[in-house]
């Protein structure tokens, strides 16, 4: 009875839209458990949304004796430079790892990219760019990167991304989705960079979707002051510097446009009445793989 309950689920998804990028959260320097399968729950999807809405091509990253290639990890550990083992990473994945410690400050999360690797310069090509089709400064395409969580914050997480209630604490899902933003490239990349002037960036989808240049508070988060849509209503941007608690921030049109001037292929935003069946039915297929976990 369950397995059925379980394909049914993944078979209407896979009806919504084909996930061209795979997005693996590793959890192995989660040394504190702070992951629950709640968390997880909201971590698998982010990973079924946004996989849904990237559409690029990423070449595999192949190790061997020879090429070598260390995800940096340090962010998650606090520690001197740390990285990963040398590993593989398969086509059209992104690989983040995750973890939890005590930040400093009011700061919540904190996400980057970073590695090591030598080799054959083919493969450290390849590891820059994932064989992107223009050059790393123009498209930007990583293997992954790292987040890490503040394990003092009250965080608030929701079963049913879909809809939104009252709530205290700060919302994990909307935390979340701006670090994977920073991991994707904004404010983090070449491709970011080459398209600011000062505190504005000049992107062309950005300058677009906000009708100029787009306003920074800083090198990478633009202007919480302005607005962008998110379903045809307004929103702030999930990429500003802040969130407060209570609120729910979902990736506007003009995040995605940062994502889409910085090299990611980004395909046409789903209907409304998609968007929520898609997300109420990743929570769904998440709550029964907690189920079927703990049965």
């Amino acid at each position: 009875m369950f397995k059925h309950a379980l394909a049914t689920t993944a078979l209407a998804l896979t009806a919504f839209s084909a996930q061209a990028i795979t997005i693996e959260f590793d959890y192995s320097y989660d040394t504190s458990g702070f992951f629950t399968d709640q968390h997880k729950s909201v971590m698998n999807t982010i990973a079924g949304e946004f996989g849904t809405r990237l559409t690029d091509s990423l070449a595999a990253i192949t190790v061997s004796s020879n090429n070598v290639f260390q995800p940096r990890v340090d962010l998650i550990t606090d520690g001197s430079p740390t990285f990963a083992p040398s590993q593989s990473i398969p086509q059209d994945t992104l690989r983040v790892f995750v973890g939890a410690r005590a930040l400093t400050g009011s700061t919540l999360a904190e996400g980057g990219n970073g590695f090591s690797a030598g080799g054959a310069p083919s493969f450290i090509a390849n590891v820059n760019n994932r064989s992107q089709a223009l050059p790393q400064g123009v498209d930007f395409g990583p293997f992954g990167g790292a987040m890490v969580f503040d394990t003092g914050t009250s965080w608030y997480l929701d079963d049913n991304l879909a809809t939104v209630e009252s709530f205290g604490g700060f919302d994990f899902y909307s935390v979340a989705i701006h670090e994977l933003g920073h991991v994707l490239g904004v404010g983090t990349s070449a491709a970011w960079t080459n398209q600011t002037s000062g505190l504005t960036f000049t992107g062309a989808a950005a300058v677009a979707s906000y009708g100029g240049p787009v306003p920074l508070a800083n090198s990478g988060h633009v202007l919480k002051s302005i607005d962008s849509t998110f379903m045809g209503s307004l929103q702030e941007p999930a990429l500003t510097p802040s969130i407060s608690a209570g609120q729910r921030k979902y990736f506007t049109e003009l995040d995605w446009a940062l994502l889409s001037d910085i090299g990611w292929q980004v395909a046409a935003v789903p209907e409304p009445e998609t968007w929520a069946m898609m997300l109420a039915g990743l929570g769904l297929l998440g709550w029964r793989l907690r189920r079927a976990k703990t049965a």
